[in-house]
This record gives structure tokens, sequence and C-alpha cells, in this order.
């Protein structure tokens, strides 16, 4: 009898203990969209076990967050199947949510990424922005604009705010990416960006037109690769067209050859130099400059003419 009592007494102990964890827990006094603000702030699909400590803090807190949580753990589920996926056999371990999670550089080339692995980036970018990440290259993946549709959705500041290289050579993406792609820009998304390779995409002028307003305010943009892209003179217009103090204030290289651009679009580019648009443009040592030009359909005559203002302007 005694030791029943004394098992009795045990569990009144520990439930009293259990509801005064409760009562002291301070959290249960916030409403639902409060502790929902807090856990999406801590629930990050490639380290969950942080959001998932907070719904452990008491009791009273697994009821109210548990479908957050169950959202959550799908989510690092995704990001485990991405990992996966671009794990390379070259990798010792392959590649895990906390290594991705550290990395300065992902390279996804060649990996056959599909609009869904899109989407499973574009989540794991908008939940935790990838802080340290530098350099993401997405070449050679034909995922389309449906992929580009999904990698910008929703993203702006907070996204990768590290990165300054993006490669997304050969995706298959034409005029819809393209503006998806100039929606997240407008949104301030990758606001360190140096690099943008867009090279062997059917994105054509229109394509061009649309991400001409966000390419010209990206404030350190130094690279823009757009070879083999469909684009005839009037996407050059577009690029060049009233052209303000801070518009591209950063290029130095515009890779724009293999495209349709003929004289007309030339004639742009040297009336834009002389007017002193893009002020980094210049003749290097006395060899390449900084507009790649060759394999379009313009004369000779007409390509020259823009190396002459370029080497006016160096003199």
């Amino acid at each position: 009898m005694a030791a029943r009592a004394t098992r009795s007494a045990s569990r009144r102990g520990s439930a009293s203990s259990s509801s005064d964890d409760d009562s002291r827990c301070l959290l249960l006094a916030l409403s639902h969209d409060e502790l929902g603000v807090i856990f999406d702030g801590l629930a990050d699909p490639l380290q969950p076990v942080v959001a998932v400590a907070l719904s452990s803090t008491c009791l009273g807190l697994r009821t109210p967050l548990g479908p957050a949580l169950e959202v959550l753990w799908h989510r690092h589920a995704r990001a485990e199947v991405l990992c996966r996926k671009v794990s390379s056999p070259l990798m010792h371990r392959g590649l895990s949510c906390a290594i991705l999670r550290e990395a300065e550089e992902f390279d996804c080339s060649i990996r056959g990424l599909t609009a869904a692995d899109m989407a499973t980036l574009a989540m794991i970018l908008r939940t935790n922005g990838l802080p340290l990440l530098r350099r993401l290259h997405l070449n050679d993946n034909v995922f389309g604009d449906a992929g580009m549709q999904a990698l910008c959705d929703g993203l702006g500041r907070g996204a990768a705010p590290s990165l300054i290289t993006l490669g997304l050579r050969a995706t298959g993406f034409g005029r819809a990416g393209a503006e998806a792609l100039a929606a997240a820009l407008h949104r301030g998304a990758w606001p360190k960006l140096e690099r943008l390779v867009l090279s062997a995409n059917p994105i054509g002028s229109t394509g061009v037109a649309a991400l001409a307003s966000p390419l010209r305010k990206q404030p350190v943009l130094r690279e823009l690769h757009l070879v083999r892209c469909d684009i005839g003179d009037e996407g050059v217009a577009s690029l060049m067209q009233n052209l303000g103090k801070d518009d591209f204030k950063a290029l130095e290289d515009l890779v724009i050859a293999q495209n349709l651009i003929t004289d007309v679009g030339m004639n742009k580019l040297v009336a834009t130099i002389e007017i002193g648009g893009l002020p980094k443009f210049k003749r290097k040592m006395g060899l390449s400059i900084s507009l790649y030009l060759g394999n379009n359909p313009a004369s000779g005559a007409a390509i020259q003419a823009v190396r002459d203002a370029l080497d006016k302007r160096s003199q």
C-alpha cells in the first residue's frame, strides 16, 4: 500500500510539475498568429531542429504548432531530396542539408533539374535565405519557363543576400522566364549580384526588354552574359535607351555575341558610348574590349565603329 501511495503521489507531482511548466511558459499568452510569426522565423527547412525545440518548450505549444511542424517536416524532406539529386559522385559523404546551409557555392549544373526542383530551391531561399551563398550555378538544366517562374516565385530581399554569381546558361527559358526573373530583381532579390549568365536561352528582344529596367539598377552588376539569346536591334535599344547616370554604373562586360544584332543595334551602342553611357566600358590591354559582339549579322564596319568609340573614350 505504501508503494501504491508513493507511485500515486509521484504521478500527482509529475502532473503538477507539467502544469507548473505550462503556467510558466509565457509563450502561451501569445495568439496563434503571433506564435506563427515566431515559428516561421525559426522554421528553417535545412535545420528544422530549432523550430522543433520551440514547440517542445512546453506541452501547451504542441497543439497550436502541430500543423506548422508537419509543414516544416515536409519541407525538410523536399530539401533532402534535392540535396541527394545534386550530390556529386566525387563528394565523400554527399550533399546534406547541413552542408548546404553553410555553403558559399551551390553547383547544380547538368543535374536534370525540373520545375519541381526549382520550386524546392525557391522554398529554401525564401525560408532561410542561404545567407552565406555567393555562387549559384544552375547551368544546363532544361527546366524552362516553368522552372524560372518557380525559382523566382515570391523571392525578394533576404533571399541569398550574399549572392554574387548566378548562372542560368542553357536552362531553356524564354520571355516568360525572363519576366519572372525581372520581377524578382524588382523586388530586391540578390542585391549584391555581380555576374549574371543568361546565355543560350531564347529570351529574345521582348525578354531583354522586360529585364532592362531592373538590370540597369543593379548597383554592383559587373558582368552580363547574353550570348545566343535571339536578341535583335530592339533588344539592344531596350538596354541602352535613355540611360541615366546611375544605370549600369558598375557594368564592365556585356557579352552579346552570336545574336541577331545588325548595324542598327551597333549604331545604338556607339551613340550610347559617345554620350557617356556605360561609363565602365573601355578597351582592355589593346586586345579585348568590354563589349563582346562577334558572330552577329552586323557589318565589320559597324562593329569597328563600336571599338573606335571605346578607343576615343580611352584617349
